[in-house]
């Protein structure tokens, strides 16, 4: 009885180490907002007591597929406008189809808060027609965290791996011997507690291939019709006109 009594608060303290321990990692709320190819993710970054007030700053790593982009004015605007501080491609061809798209990572910045929320705009790039598919299913990745903190708030932190930040090649990557100096090569990768709120996947409506012939020729059909009724009605138009004068 004894020895089941040791076991039990073994048991216990080994789970509320690890619980408390998840308690010191930042949560991460990820919702996309809208429908239809023009939607929003939503962020709620939530920090706790240790980091919120240190001179620290984190970054949201989202990768964006093929199938996804964002328009550089509008998030300039949001930027201009105070409501979006991130690092995102100077341009973005928002004309091309997926299949001849890239995909791209868009990075948001902030300062580690109770709770904080951030918008990213997004938009689904329409797909080239397929004989079969109606629906193209696309699906976002969760966002991944850094965190930078000032030398003396190090010690909240407790990795030696670094990371360097090229805000011109938009990439993170292992710091090098060759970088150690550099100011952009302190970021420590910082894994968080997600809770997808709605699903990340979307259907975007495909096509068809088997009625491009038809729809092809269709047009052709109509746009002459159209242009015939146009010139039959100018020149009884006219005729009016003579019969009048």
């Amino acid at each position: 009885m004894h020895v089941m009594r040791i076991f039990i608060a073994i048991l216990y303290t080994l789970v509320n180490s690890v619980h408390s321990r998840e308690l010191q990692m930042p949560i991460v709320e990820v919702n996309i907002l809208g429908a239809g190819l023009h939607r929003k993710i939503a962020y709620i970054v939530r920090f706790n007591d240790s980091l919120v007030g240190a001179k620290c700053e984190y970054i949201l790593k989202q990768n964006l597929p093929a199938a996804v982009y964002v328009n550089t004015d509008e998030l300039e605007d949001l930027k201009r406008l105070g409501k979006l501080d991130g690092i995102f491609p100077r341009f973005v061809d928002i004309e091309v189809p997926t299949e001849k798209a890239k995909p791209f990572d868009v990075y948001l910045r902030a300062a580690p808060k109770i709770a904080d929320n951030l918008i990213l705009p997004i938009h689904y790039r329409y797909h080239a027609p397929h004989p079969v598919n109606r629906f193209s299913f696309v699906e976002l990745t969760k966002p991944i965290m850094y965190i930078k903190c000032s030398s003396s708030e190090e010690t909240l932190l407790e990795s030696n791996r670094r990371y360097c930040l090229d805000c011109d090649l938009l990439n993170i990557s292992p710091q090098t011997n060759q970088s150690i100096d550099n100011e952009n090569c302190n970021w420590i990768l910082l894994p968080p507690i997600y809770r997808i709120v709605s699903s990340l996947k979307a259907s975007i409506p495909v096509g068809s291939k088997m009625a491009y012939t038809s729809v092809f020729y269709g047009t052709i059909l109509i746009s002459w019709c159209a242009v015939l009724w146009s010139m039959f009605s100018v020149f009884q138009r006219v005729q009016d006109i003579k019969y009048k004068l």
